[in-house]
């Protein structure tokens, strides 16, 4: 089952679209998983269901003993194609910049003893030989040390110029910007385990590399599951629904730097479940089964899983999204990319935002870890603007819209319904909830994670 209105129904509630990922905390070999989540068990109220930390980190626990470890590897990619890629060393200097003394102006590379006596009425006058015309980024000539700019320069018939504007004497350097100014050989530009930026990619440039090592882009294969499930563009007939999720799970894959392989919708068979896994499995890096997590009829996921791996985690205490499944699969052969024995496997809910939530909870961090990606979790100070109650015993996953205001940003929770995918793209950032909170009031000042903007 998938889909709004289908799969993981039970329980779902309400809340979150897509964003930005969760904090810190993590599992064995991966560097970071759910950053909150309360007691490690679950805790009183969270119906036996262990918290995200610790689904996580029992999910982790489980691969590494099936055997497998995250393992970024170097690739090497032209500077030019580096964007968004993730530094596998860090990018030093492999000479100064600038390179040699240059003109921070346009106008005369002189020496400052030059302008150092008298001067009369704020002007100087220096003959030809004494100056050098030069454009900003130009090397200063040998002898000189400072630029007076273009300004204040004026030109005589003789040859000679005046110069305009002087308060005293011109100090040596003005105007010039020293070599290694910006960076010295072997200084960090850019640390290891950086997504890389347009100002990354110039500064490595800048440095002297024409190419950069980078980690391999990790796969992640994604299997969409129900009869009812069809593909984008299908004309559909009654109780049928559009692909959507696989959309949204590929496309937020290629924003974390990942690559997305999305399979035919398989349907509610679990031999059908079980080759495609198997199938997929030898080239991924992560597999994601898209429905089949609770325990409908056609939901098939935690025995299919259990038969070609593991079951590590069945359900944990978030909303909304409980009826998560983590475990692993085994390939079956030697895989080209990743030498591991296992292969980690999240079973999503069918609803779009539960489907969301999972993805940022467990995919992201193992994404992550393969990329040898060192996230940052940056969050944002707002005022919520209406009273919003939680169920205490899980971690509440909210989507917000964020609207400006004289008092600042204010968030405004969306309804409950974790099949709302319009909820997603209206939303501007996740609240999320720790276990234990439960009651807010209009006006308090909250942290939320804002959704990742453009790819």
């Amino acid at each position: 089952m998938n889909g709004p209105g289908a799969g993981g129904t039970s329980g779902a509630g309400g809340g979150p679209g897509t964003g930005a990922g969760p904090g810190t905390g993590g599992g064995p070999g991966t560097g970071g998983g759910p950053g909150t989540g309360g007691p490690g068990t679950g805790g009183p109220g969270t119906g036996g269901r262990p918290s995200p930390r610790a689904a996580y980190a029992l999910w982790m626990d489980a691969c590494a003993r099936a055997g497998w470890r995250a393992a970024p590897a170097a690739e090497q990619v032209p500077v030019a194609d580096g964007l968004g890629r993730v530094t596998a060393a860090p990018v030093l200097a492999r000479w100064p910049s600038p390179r040699a003394d240059c003109a921070a102006m346009d106008g005369i590379a002189v020496a400052a003893s030059a302008l150092s006596g008298p001067v009369l009425d704020g002007s100087a006058r220096l003959p030809g030989p004494a100056f050098t015309w030069i454009d900003t980024g130009d090397p200063v000539p040998a002898g000189a040390d400072t630029v007076v700019e273009r300004e204040r320069v004026c030109p005589q018939p003789d040859g000679s110029v005046a110069i305009t504007g002087l308060a005293g004497p011109v100090p040596p350097g003005r105007n010039v910007r020293a070599a290694g100014e910006d960076f010295t050989p072997g200084q960090v530009l850019v640390p290891a385990g950086r997504r890389l930026r347009p100002a990354d990619l110039a500064a490595a440039a800048a440095g002297g590399h024409a190419a950069l090592a980078v980690t391999r882009r990790p796969v992640a294969a994604i299997i969409p599951t129900g009869d009812e499930i069809r593909p984008v563009g299908s004309t559909l007939r009654h109780g049928e629904i559009v692909d959507s999720n696989s959309i949204m799970l590929a496309a937020r894959c290629r924003q974390a730097g990942a690559l997305p392989v999305v399979s035919d919708v398989q349907p509610d068979d679990p031999d059908a479940l079980a080759a495609a896994i198997r199938q997929c499995a030898p080239a991924a890096d992560v597999v994601l089964i898209i429905a089949g997590s609770s325990r409908g009829r056609g939901d098939h996921t935690a025995d299919v899983l259990a038969q070609v791996g593991g079951v590590a985690v069945a359900g944990a205490a978030v909303r909304p999204g409980h009826p998560v499944l983590l475990g692993h699969a085994k390939p079956g052969h030697a895989r080209a990319r990743q030498p591991a024995g296992a292969v980690p496997v999240v079973g999503l809910p069918g609803y779009p935002l539960a489907a969301a939530v999972i993805f940022e909870l467990f995919a992201l961090p193992v994404l992550a870890a393969i990329a040898g990606w060192q996230r940052a979790e940056l969050t944002q100070r707002v005022t919520l603007a209406r009273d919003w109650t939680s169920p205490p015993g899980v971690e509440d996953w909210v989507p917000v819209v964020l609207t400006a205001s004289p008092e600042g940003t204010l968030a405004t929770p969306a309804r409950r319904g974790a099949g709302s995918v319009s909820q997603l793209a209206r939303a501007g950032a996740w609240w999320r909830i720790p276990i234990g909170q439960g009651h807010f009031t209009s006006g308090s000042v909250i942290e939320v994670l804002p959704l990742p903007g453009e790819p």
